[in-house]
């Protein structure tokens, strides 16, 4: 009876929008990502409760809305609900190559200790799906038409089939290419350095993480001047109107902008020169303008955008939930 509420609950925790789900699935498949299951729901890699969300954009290593597909991966409720157990998480992935958002951590680190010593206080620059998938093509480790880097799943715990005289996550433990935001996907692995069941990564993926944790929160470690986001000097909170707001099990964030009025006055405390090489998207998680990375810009065609969506919806309608 636990398991179903559980399930019920991981499955109303969800506020993508419909055309995300289909667009997730699309690109991912109609599978669970880690076991492979039938029916997965569409979850969040950043959490809608993650209350250090703010603070990660702040520090500049969340560049995108909460809401979009590079936040989301298809999971079937039993590994959605061990992904999003916040406490003791039962499931993760990790990309397969740490090193390199280590060294283009380092190369930024370097570009912003340049420009501060000239007076200019730049932002901090994370790679995005294109260039760790960019990377990983030029490496030979993912064919040019892959749908994006490769990750590792871990299993934390045996929750899959637990009464089977062997253990089956050997078999889905294997490298799997995923679509979405890399520091979406880090900002997970992070939180199992406190955990536990720690032993459970290998101790150079360990080594790896907690080298880049300690990269991108100990500025002065490698004698960068601080950042100056300001998350130190101002209390981080979630805006007003959320603090007491609870989502409706079948809650879904509708397709639409936020008001005129609500569109203006965020758009006023922007960075113009950091949204000005693309277009940007309302966040209502961040209560601000994200840079949007688009599924179906204004170059493709209406015959480009059937091709892709007509499968995913002709298969069954009824399981975008």
């Amino acid at each position: 009876m636990t398991s179903v509420v559980s399930a019920r609950s991981s499955q109303g925790s969800s506020a993508f929008s419909q055309s995300v789900k289909l667009r997730v699935k699309q690109i991912d498949g109609d599978r669970c990502w880690a076991c492979h299951s039938e029916s997965p729901q569409i979850c969040h890699v950043i959490a809608q409760e993650d209350r250090q969300a703010l603070l990660w954009e702040q520090l500049g290593l969340l560049d995108f809305a909460i809401n979009s597909d590079t936040n989301a991966i298809p999971l079937c409720p039993t590994c959605h609900n061990e992904f999003d157990c916040a406490l003791d998480p039962g499931f993760v992935l990790i990309p397969t190559d740490l090193q390199f958002f280590i060294e283009f951590e380092l190369k930024d680190r370097q570009r912003r200790k340049t420009q501060a010593e000239s007076g200019v206080i730049s932002k901090r620059a994370v790679p995005s799906p294109e260039e760790y998938k960019r990377y990983q093509i030029d490496k030979g480790v993912v064919a040019p038409d892959a749908i994006g880097g490769q990750y590792l799943p871990f299993f934390l715990k045996k929750y899959l089939h637990p009464d089977l005289p062997f253990d089956v996550t050997e078999h889905y433990s294997k490298p799997k290419e995923w679509h979405g935001a890399p520091l979406a996907c880090v900002r997970r692995c992070i939180v199992i350095l406190g955990s536990a069941r720690l032993r459970s990564l290998p101790t150079q993926t360990r080594l790896e993480l907690e080298r880049l944790r300690n990269l991108y929160f100990l500025d002065e470690e490698e004698g960068l001047p601080p950042s100056h986001n300001g998350f130190l000097d101002t209390e981080t909170q979630a805006p007003p109107g959320n603090k007491t707001k609870k989502r409706q099990l079948d809650d879904t964030t509708p397709d639409k902008f936020p008001s005129p009025k609500k569109h203006e006055d965020t758009q006023q405390g922007l960075d113009k020169h950091s949204y000005s090489k693309g277009a940007t998207t309302f966040c209502p998680i961040l209560q601000k303008e994200m840079p949007a990375y688009w599924s179906l810009g204004p170059d493709v065609s209406t015959e480009e955008a059937v091709r892709r969506f007509a499968p995913v919806i002709t298969q069954a309608p009824e399981s975008v939930t």
